[in-house]
């Protein structure tokens, strides 16, 4: 079986919760709060615990140079700050602007970036300093934390639907192959990022062929988007788009909360949803190629390699969550997802001063 990249294996797991989780020194008045969009299976204050562990590894990244964090509040003299959960982003950026919370965790940087750029009230509190790809192919700690801490956005099915899975598996290999991901990429994501409004996106419709009801929550923009007049935007409804065309589908969509996708999802109500809240694309490839055994092996290996100070940020985490399980640590039961489509590291977003 094929070894993974030093390190790669140890920190598998932090693809899940990779926040910046930048938090702040208690004022007179108020305690610290941290908001971040539920989890079904995590509680918050487990996710407080895994997410502080995370920080470690961050300021890994950051004394190589390749991020820098602008906190305002340094949680290092707090302990562990209490987290709050919110169904919307909507609702998350309220609490943020009227004190309710110090620090919006855990979203994509996209988003982060898709906010920043709309509300001149916001700045994320995670900088990089270099092209996320160009990290990714350095043989440094940074490349390997990048790419374990970041999330792979994937679509999520019963079961059942493994035969549908599989047919979106094969869609999305040819899709990366032949570079339309790529340039949806680029034309829904990074111009959106730059001030292009999010385009509109009507799927394709033919009479007499089958559905696919796939639920949008609108929860983050330019990727999961939904317009104020409801129209469905974005990166993932324009994926979507072509993959109904290649797969000869029809595509409905049907807009849902956060929280109540997996229900949606049980009842029938819709096929299928997004989900963001698994492994980056380069880690679910290491992942299926090596076994358990593997990875234990090499985390062993991979810890006398490191700095005293990148091995204690590690083992951490190591500490804070299960490796083999954390992957699916937030999925449904009775679920099953495809091969991720995109990657994106968690950052956190804040008021300015």
């Amino acid at each position: 079986m094929k070894k993974i990249s030093k390190i790669a294996g140890l920190l598998l797991a932090m693809s899940l919760m990779g926040s910046a989780f930048a938090s702040g020194k208690k004022d007179a008045q108020k305690s610290i709060k941290i908001g971040t969009l539920s989890f079904l299976n995590l509680s918050e204050k487990d996710y407080a615990l895994v997410a502080r562990a995370g920080m470690n590894v961050k300021a890994e990244m950051e004394k190589e140079g390749s991020i820098t964090r602008n906190i305002h509040h340094e949680q290092s003299e707090l302990g562990v700050a209490p987290v709050v959960y919110y169904d919307t982003l909507d609702s998350m950026i309220m609490a943020l602007e009227s004190g309710e919370i110090y620090v919006i965790s855990g979203i994509p940087s996209t988003t982060a970036n898709y906010l920043c750029n709309r509300n001149e009230k916001l700045e994320a509190a995670l900088k990089f300093t270099k092209y996320m790809p160009d990290i990714r192919k350095e043989k440094s700690f940074s490349a390997n934390a990048l790419s374990a801490l970041s999330n792979g956005f994937s679509f999520m099915m019963l079961e059942k639907n493994k035969e549908l899975r599989d047919e979106f598996d094969k869609v999305i290999k040819d899709m990366k192959a032949d570079g339309t991901i790529s340039k949806l990429v680029r034309s829904h994501i990074i111009e959106v990022m730059r001030g292009k409004e999010a385009s509109p996106v009507v799927p394709e419709f033919k009479e007499g062929r089958k559905t696919i009801k796939v639920a949008v929550t609108g929860s983050l923009p330019p990727m999961d988007y939904v317009a104020p007049d409801g129209t469905f935007a974005g990166f993932n409804t324009a994926l979507l788009a072509e993959i109904g065309k290649r797969l000869d589908r029809n595509i409905s969509m049907i807009q849902v909360s956060s929280v109540g996708r997996a229900a949606a999802l049980a009842s029938g109500t819709v096929d299928v949803v997004f989900w963001t809240r698994t492994l980056s694309e380069t880690s679910a490839e290491k992942f299926s190629k090596s076994s358990t055994e593997d990875i234990k092996n090499e985390i062993e290996a991979s810890l006398s390699t490191l700095t005293p100070e990148q091995k204690d940020a590690v083992v951490s985490y190591k500490d804070a969550i299960d490796i083999q399980k954390s992957f699916r640590k937030d999925m449904p039961e009775n679920t099953i997802i495809t091969i991720p489509y995109f990657t994106d590291m968690p950052v956190s977003v804040q008021l300015k001063k």
